[in-house]
């Protein structure tokens, strides 16, 4: 079984509007990685890479919404996010909730403002 195919991100109005992106392995459908730091900083990857697709940057991210598996990754979710964001954060909400795969221990979705409007496949 593997994951279906959709975009990481989409273009429209001038913004980026990206998947839920996350640290999954799309043909064994699991965490591609154990920790949550290494989560982290997979999905952070994958927003820098839809971002400079779409001529975007981390300082023009508006919105940023994290899906957590368990409150205990709050504090690390903190620290990630003040080092991805060191100057410039943007709006962001965290939710607590059951992720869809075992092991997946965080989820990000984000808006930002595109300067192209490819769209990411």
């Amino acid at each position: 079984m593997s994951a279906p195919r959709f975009p990481a991100a989409r273009c429209g109005g001038g913004l980026l509007f990206t998947a839920g992106l996350a640290a999954v392995d799309p043909a064994t459908l699991r965490p591609s990685y154990p920790s949550f730091d290494e989560q982290a900083a997979e999905v952070f990857r994958q927003l820098d890479a839809a971002l400079a697709e779409a001529g975007s940057t981390r300082e023009q991210i508006l919105k940023l919404d994290c899906y957590l598996a368990d409150r205990q990754w709050f504090p690390a979710w903190n620290t990630a996010f003040a080092a991805y964001f060191p100057t410039t954060a943007p709006a962001r909400i965290t939710t607590v909730t059951t992720l869809p795969i075992d092991g997946l221990l965080i989820e990000i979705q984000a808006i930002a403002v595109a300067s192209s409007q490819k769209v990411r496949s």
